[in-house]
């Protein structure tokens, strides 16, 4: 039966931090062998939202008592924008922390992958779905509207023009020009903004003899639409919430 000689005489032997005062704060020093184990201050999540109208209610209702003239916003992409405090002491790690994040993923992708060949109802409907209206969409949907058949044989390709011929039961008769580059607004930013337009390469590629040929889309502005749509983010924001809080992209 143990009394307690063996813990108090383990007690005697164990090594025990320190406190020692260097640069005129108080350390705690660890015995040799011993880890560190710095507790975690507690930081909630921040709230999502998928609109700039969100995020814009949220600071304008202040409903946490946030020290907004000490925030950011940060245009980050197209896509996200992210509410941020001010930066935080050497005791919390320089942190900062995030309040609120406005972010397109929750919308959705795109109905339509640039660069990969898709069939043409597929091609049709994320035409409709997933851009805004504009003469060049229209023009590439009576396009598509108007090849029956599936025998594509390319006639003239000069990297800025593509014609292709197409096999009998075709409302275009003969060779139909495929019009390039295409300027298009699909929806890539937030939907309060005006969608950026961008030029785009459309090819079309043979599909199987009871099909119409496949088509693709190819970016062709070098992302320059998202220097556009950031800037046009940071501009709605500034203009709806004033000297409130600082808006950087």
């Amino acid at each position: 039966m143990m009394d307690g000689t063996f813990v108090t005489a383990f007690r005697d032997v164990m090594a025990e931090p320190t406190v020692e005062t260097v640069n005129g704060k108080e350390r705690l020093i660890l015995p040799a062998g011993w880890t560190d184990q710095t507790p975690k201050r507690p930081t909630p999540s921040p709230l999502a939202v998928g609109t700039l109208t969100g995020l814009i209610h949220y600071v304008r209702a202040d409903r946490d008592g946030l020290a907004l003239a000490a925030c950011l916003v940060h245009v980050q992409d197209p896509g996200l924008v992210t509410l941020l405090g001010s930066l935080e002491d050497e005791d919390t790690g320089f942190r900062r922390r995030m309040y609120l994040a406005a972010s397109t993923a929750l919308v959705g992708p795109s109905p339509l992958p640039f660069g990969q060949y898709v069939d043409a109802e597929t091609f049709v409907v994320a035409l409709q779905a997933g851009f805004v209206e504009t003469p060049d969409r229209d023009v590439l949907l009576h396009l598509v509207a108007s090849i029956k058949e599936s025998k594509v044989r390319e006639t003239v390709d000069t990297g800025v023009a593509q014609e292709v011929t197409v096999a009998g039961g075709v409302v275009l008769v003969g060779t139909a020009r495929v019009p390039n580059p295409v300027t298009l607004k699909p929806w890539r930013t937030f939907r309060e903004i005006d969608q950026p337009a961008s030029r785009f390469i459309l090819r079309l590629r043979s599909g199987k003899d009871t099909e119409k040929p496949a088509l693709a889309l190819f970016e062709a502005d070098g992302g320059a639409w998202k220097l556009e749509a950031v800037r046009a983010v940071a501009a709605y924001l500034r203009a709806a919430l004033g000297e409130t809080v600082t808006v950087i992209a």
